[in-house]
C-alpha cells in the first residue's frame, strides 16, 4: 500500500512538473508572439470608457519579458510580465518597475486574435479578473498591433 502511495505521488508530482514546463514554454511563447509595438483602441477604467481621441498617443511595446508604455513618446510605466499560457484565457502577471503604479504586480488575463490583443487587468493586484470588462480596481483595453513599414 505504502509503495502505491509513493507511486501515485511521485506520478502527481511529474505530472505537476509537466504541467509547469508545458506551461512555462506556452507562456515563454507567448512572449514571442507579443513582441512589437502596440496601440491603444480602448481603454476602459472602473467601467468607464476612456474618449478615443485621448488614446491616440498612447503605445506598449512588449520586448522578451519586458514592456514599455508611451504617451506622446515619453514612458508613463514600464515593467516585466510573466505569463502563463496553459490558461484560458492567457494570464499575465504585469509588474510595474516605473511610473504609474511603481511596486505593484497587476493581475490581468488577454486574448490575442489576429493582430488585435483585448485584456484586463486588477490594478490592486488583488484578484484576477474573470472578464474583459472591468468593473472597481480594474482597467480593460483593447490593442492592435502596429504594421511594420518595409
Amino acid at each position: 500500500m505504502r509503495r502505491t502511495c509513493i507511486g501515485i505521488v511521485a506520478l502527481a508530482s511529474l505530472v505537476a512538473a509537466g504541467t509547469l514546463l508545458n506551461s512555462a514554454a506556452a507562456g515563454e511563447k507567448e512572449l514571442k508572439v507579443l513582441e512589437g509595438t502596440w496601440k491603444f483602441v480602448a481603454q476602459e477604467f472602473e467601467g468607464e470608457a476612456r474618449p478615443a481621441k485621448d488614446l491616440t498617443k498612447l503605445k506598449i511595446a512588449f520586448t522578451g519579458d519586458k514592456f514599455s508604455v508611451t504617451e506622446d513618446g515619453k514612458v508613463i510605466q514600464a515593467g516585466t510580465n510573466k505569463i502563463d499560457g496553459g490558461k484560458k484565457p492567457v494570464q499575465i502577471d504585469a509588474t510595474v518597475m516605473e511610473g504609474q503604479g511603481k511596486g505593484t504586480t497587476m493581475l490581468g488575463i488577454y486574448e490575442l486574435k489576429g493582430d488585435t490583443l483585448k485584456a484586463c487587468f486588477d490594478l490592486t493586484g488583488k484578484e484576477r479578473p474573470t472578464a474583459f470588462s472591468s468593473k472597481a480596481g480594474q482597467m480593460a483595453v483593447v490593442i492592435q498591433r502596429e504594421k511594420k513599414e518595409k
